[in-house]
């Protein structure tokens, strides 16, 4: 065995963990399981957003000390499944340095999703959320072109720009002035609709929920990297919508939803749709799309149901729905092996407040201000509603696990 080899490949497993769209205390803990099972002792090891690094001493008494920096990367749930399998693989076999390289390389070198899935999962995941909030056929034209000028920027500026402010920015400016121009031309109704559907391939939800996560779990620096990398991600998008807003101005048009106008059966299949767009968008393959696309419709199903006929108001529903969602996420990550972010992050899409954005900022453009702070005060609502939903799932599911076991 090659010790510091081992470590080496260890390292670079965990780096790939956070990359990919993994939590920072899961990629911790896998990283401390794989280097205690290869041999090492005393593992120490430190993740944030930015780098993984851990100082263990091997069989022999010798001390090694390794850092990874991460650059880049986009969330990849698929290779995130395979390594988490892989690290549950060195725990479970202790192999030597030559296999854990030889199962890594195959983890690297597989196949892609082509990019024509790519390009379809994007139009998918876009103009269902666009008739989750209302579009039209018409609308679903544009919304069908936005999707794909959406997928294609991100393709093409990911690689040369790595910070969020100015790639969404970017993307949100050109694709709300594609929409702005569509309406101009009468191509469109609901432009606002549009607008709210699409942008949601740029709000994931899933850096300020890691964050929230690694808040509550005391590991303070790589919740607020997490949490500051999120709102620098909205803020770009907020720019980019909000100024052609303000140079089009007269394009624009004046309608304001307050509620969602389609039926809850339309609201519920095209949510689902929306997970199972958004699941290939984030590269997800096999069985786990469909349980995404089911958690989706449970999530939103519980939401309607509790505003409805339990709590009347968008926090308590919101809270019960994220309670119902973290419990799926964690009940699927245990039968399929792999890690619960995957189902918690797809299966929560439909809660995560886009239109509240969207008006928020559109009601600073037009100086309205009773529009601006009712849409921000149900953003900070919902999004406050989500985090305390998973930290209930969170204590509960560590509570459980102490019982079990102690016994």
């Amino acid at each position: 065995m090659n010790y510091e080899k081992a470590l080496t490949l260890i390292l670079d497993a965990g780096a790939e963990m956070v990359r990919c769209g993994g939590e920072t205390h899961r990629v911790e803990d896998s990283v401390s399981r794989m280097a205690a099972a290869v041999g090492f002792e005393n593992c120490s090891v430190w993740v944030v957003p930015s780098n993984v690094q851990a100082t263990v001493t091997d069989p022999e008494g010798k001390v090694l000390t390794q850092l990874r920096a991460i650059r880049g990367g986009g969330i990849d749930f698929e290779v995130l499944s395979q390594l988490n399998a892989l690290s549950r693989w060195i725990c479970a076999e202790k192999p030597d340095d030559g296999a854990i390289a030889a199962r890594l390389e195959e983890i690297r070198s597989a196949p892609q999703l082509p990019a024509w899935l790519i390009y379809l999962a994007a139009i998918l995941g876009g103009t269902a959320f666009c008739v989750f909030f209302g579009c039209d056929l018409l609308d679903c034209l544009t919304a069908v072109a936005a999707s794909a000028l959406i997928c294609f920027l991100i393709r093409s500026l990911s690689p040369k720009e790595g910070n969020p402010l100015i790639l969404n920015f970017a993307v949100a400016f050109c694709v709300e002035m594609l929409i702005l121009l569509s309406a101009h031309l009468g191509l469109i109704h609901h432009q606002g609709c549009i607008t709210i559907g699409v942008v949601m391939l740029l709000i994931s939800g899933l850096g300020a929920t890691n964050g929230l996560r690694d808040l509550v779990h005391l590991d303070t620096l790589s919740g607020l990297i997490n949490i500051v990398a999120s709102v620098t991600g909205g803020i770009g998008i907020a720019l980019g919508i909000a100024l052609p807003l303000l140079i089009f101005r007269a394009w624009s048009g004046n309608e304001v939803i307050t509620s969602l106008r389609t039926s809850v059966p339309v609201q519920i299949l095209a949510g689902a749709a929306a997970c199972v767009g958004f699941s290939f968008w984030f590269r997800l393959r096999g069985l786990k799309i469909l349980w995404c696309a089911l958690g989706g419709m449970l999530c939103w199903g519980v939401y309607l149901a509790s505003y409805n006929f339990l709590y009347p108001t968008v926090f308590g529903s919101t809270i019960l729905a994220s309670v119902v969602c973290g419990l799926y996420g964690q009940v699927l990550a245990r039968l399929n092996r792999a890690p619960a972010t995957i189902f918690t992050t797809i299966c929560l899409l439909p809660l995560i407040p886009g239109s509240s954005l969207y008006y928020a900022i559109y009601g600073v453009v037009t100086r309205n201000t009773a529009l601006s702070s009712a849409k921000a005060a149900d953003f900070g609502l919902t999004c406050f509603g989500i985090v305390l939903g998973f930290m209930v799932v969170e204590v509960a599911i560590r509570f459980i696990w102490r019982k079990a076991r102690s016994r």
